[in-house]
């Protein structure tokens, strides 16, 4: 009994000194990110009101599309996990070098939608007439050209599997500043009639470029990647390991694409109670991205502890690191609200001029507030399941979530007249759900000391 205890006081140190190592750069970059992100907005907002709105309205469906590269890059992540455990360079090569091919292919339906289809898609979101033109100009060029970005998220992603979270943080530091750079530029020096939408979307394809060559420059120096390159492809290579990506990344990248496509249904919701409702949300989420910071960083942490734990045969140890992040996670939360609740008027001051306005972005924080505990919750619970392989249950929560987010968001929001904060209502009955069927399917998984990863751990060879 007192070996267990001094062992269990050991793991809780070291659990915890590791969580924190991998959360300083990922906070880091979450907060340099979410800046950035705000310095961003005020330029557009400054360019025009309605680029607030425009962007904000077709940014689900940009996000939408986006997703569709997380089937490669989430398959890519846990197969050059893997790789780099058993220090196996070349095959973890091969698979980089797939995962961007495959994403140049993927590229092809999002270029497609954006060229083709996207005031199609617009029409369908019910974009305000007087923001349609802008939006679509906005969606033809970011989609367009969305390859360069798949393949800056599929080496971001890459280099968190093994490990480097620096060099993932530095890329996307550079990609967010070099953007919101070349912003301020066009605002500055090109003639106010002669700014247009596209030219902004522009300059965030160009920045996702640098990224990219940032990217590639790094890992030609990191031993992991030391030996990719498309001349290590055998014949027959491609078919292959693109099967195994897919089969290992479907579930979580699928997982994805329906909460979108839910979300997307939610912005066309908003978006149909007109012009002032996207301007609201789109100013109200330069705080709100904020709040979500613990909710974020935590879980990506929590899923290496925990899954590093049970490949260590070290069951209570990964109880201590869910128990230390759920703490963890409600924790900051908590703190980050109560601070944005004291100075968040302020805060939102800096880009909302109109009293009315900021009075309805200030309620709406009060409402977001209740969204923020559950999103924390349930953030943590998808990413531990899936940390002990329990990929279907996350799936199959956020569809049925999503079906219960647009169902009480359309039921309260539109049909009972409480607009965005019947909508608000709508986004925490879907957290709240999946947290909770979460700590159900953790508690089973738990009782019955059933770690799917384990077995996916004992088929060493995938290739």
């Amino acid at each position: 009994m007192k070996v267990m205890r001094i062992n269990q006081k050991r793991w809780i140190s070291e659990s915890g000194d590791s969580i924190y190592r991998m959360l300083v750069p990922i906070v880091f970059e979450l907060l340099l990110t979410f800046l950035i992100g705000s310095l961003n907005q005020l330029i557009l907002n400054r360019f025009s009101e309605n680029a607030v709105a425009a962007t904000t309205g077709a940014g689900s469906f940009l996000s939408l599309m986006l997703n569709l590269y997380a089937v490669s890059y989430v398959g890519q992540g846990i197969l050059l996990a893997a790789c780099s455990g058993k220090r196996e360079y070349v095959t973890g090569g091969k698979i980089w070098v797939v995962s961007i091919l495959d994403n140049v292919l993927l590229a092809l339906i999002p270029g497609a939608v954006g060229v083709f289809a996207g005031g199609f898609v617009l029409t369908l979101m019910q974009t305000p007439d007087e923001l349609f033109s802008m939006a679509r100009e906005y969606l033809g060029v970011a989609l367009g050209l969305s390859v360069f970005q798949g393949i800056a998220m599929t080496s971001a992603a890459a280099f968190r599997a093994v490990g480097d979270m620096k060099t993932a943080m530095m890329g996307n530091v550079l990609i967010n500043g070099s953007c919101v750079l070349m912003n301020g530029l066009i605002l500055v020096c090109v003639p106010f009639d002669r700014q247009r939408i596209y030219q902004y979307a522009l300059a965030g394809v160009l920045a996702q470029l640098l990224g990219v060559c940032f990217y590639f420059q790094r890992m030609r120096r990191n031993e992991h990647f030391r030996s990719s390159g498309f001349r290590i492809l055998s014949r027959g290579d491609f078919p292959k390991i693109s099967r195994k990506i897919f089969g290992m990344g479907f579930f979580g990248g699928m997982e994805g694409v329906i909460y979108l496509i839910s979300q997307t249904a939610v912005m066309s919701l908003i978006a149909g109670l007109g012009t002032r409702a996207l301007m609201v949300k789109g100013y109200c989420g330069n705080l709100f991205n904020y709040l979500t910071l613990p909710a974020s960083a935590v879980p990506l942490a929590a899923a290496t502890a925990i899954g590093m734990s049970i490949g260590m045969q070290q069951e209570e140890r990964a109880l201590l690191c869910f128990r230390k992040c759920m703490r963890l996670t409600l924790g900051a939360t908590l703190v980050l609200c109560f601070f944005a609740i004291l100075f968040g008027r302020s805060f939102l001051s800096l880009y909302v001029e109109d009293e009315g306005m900021l009075d309805a972005c200030v309620r709406l924080l009060y409402f977001d507030v209740a969204v923020e505990l559950c999103r924390s919750v349930a953030a943590l619970m998808v990413s531990s399941l899936k940390a002990i392989g329990d990929v279907q249950v996350p799936f199959f929560m956020v569809i049925a979530g999503s079906a219960l987010n647009v169902g009480v968001s359309w039921l309260l929001g539109i049909r009972l007249g409480y607009g965005l904060y019947g909508i608000w209502a709508g986004y925490a009955a879907d957290l709240a759900f999946r947290g909770l069927l979460g700590i159900a399917v953790w508690r089973k998984h738990v009782r019955e000391h059933a770690y799917p990863v384990r077995a996916a751990l004992q088929q060493a060879s995938f290739l």
